[in-house]
């Protein structure tokens, strides 16, 4: 019990340098961040059994995603507003796409993050401690990009599994975070997402996050709370597609979003 309250002395003192130094600020709400993934990864594992045993083993990831947000709400003071949460509703089984841009991100896939939804992964993050047993025991999916198997191939397999499963898929299509110091953007799409939605029939349902640069600067070292504002845009049909027109549609798409992504981001505050 002792070793709990000198935690807490050892945060609150943090808490009081922290009006007065950004540094300090930042990482004490890293920190934060961390033990709420941790809290939340771990409720996960433990609700787990109870998903395989009703046989939506894939709602794991739903219960870790709104344990995660609450909990940032609450600690982290991060609020998330979403327009056009119904679209999600009607357009399941889909692929999901959204932009990149920090390790904050867990914030907004807490509370955007629908039931019955898969993260896709490489095959070795299963063997992972910790995150690769929880994401197992959520029925993710995992790929394995060091095949000799083509690019379609791997994502044909991998929407087998989908169509199987009946669950959703969340992709980043940018496939890395992107930063940008004059303003917000998108990095270049990589085709798997569309790859993946044209083999399972499946639309593919974009979604857009704010610049989060107000918020959260890994750069300038500057964490608070806020109002993280995501839309939702309305589905992408893929029952009736090519294989040869992804590249079009997926550069389609990537318009649509960062149209819709300077659209809802505020002005960037620099001071």
């Amino acid at each position: 019990m002792h070793w709990l309250l000198w935690v807490l002395l050892i945060d609150g003192s943090l808490g009081i340098c922290a009006q007065f130094l950004r540094k300090v600020n930042y990482y004490r709400r890293f920190v934060h961040y961390i033990l709420c993934a941790i809290l939340a990864s771990t409720v996960g594992i433990l609700v787990s059994p109870v998903f395989w045993a009703i046989g939506k083993q894939a709602s794991g990831n739903w219960v870790v995603a709104r344990t995660f947000y609450y909990l940032s709400l609450v600690v982290l003071g991060i609020k998330v507003e979403i327009e056009g949460e119904e679209i999600l509703h009607r357009a399941q089984p889909c692929v999901l796409v959204g932009n990149h841009q920090s390790v904050f991100d867990l914030i907004m896939l807490g509370r955007v993050f629908p039931k019955q939804t898969v993260m896709l992964a490489k095959k070795a993050v299963s063997y992972y401690p910790f995150v690769g047993w929880f994401m197992r025991l959520s029925a993710d999916i995992f790929i394995s990009r060091g095949s000799k198997q083509s690019a379609s191939d791997m994502f044909k397999k991998a929407s087998e599994e989908l169509r199987s499963k009946n669950v959703s898929v969340w992709f980043f299509p940018e496939g890395t975070r992107g930063r940008f110091d004059d303003g917000p953007n998108l990095l270049p799409f990589k085709v798997g997402a569309f790859l993946l939605a044209y083999h399972a029939k499946v639309p593919v349902v974009p979604v857009v996050v704010m610049d989060i640069h107000n918020l959260y600067n890994k750069r300038r070292l500057w964490s608070s709370g806020g109002t993280l504002k995501i839309k939702i845009l309305e589905p992408v049909p893929m029952a009736d597609v090519r294989e040869e027109d992804l590249k079009d549609i997926m550069n389609a798409t990537r318009d649509r979003m960062l149209a819709e992504l300077k659209k809802i981001s505020p002005e960037r505050i620099e001071n």
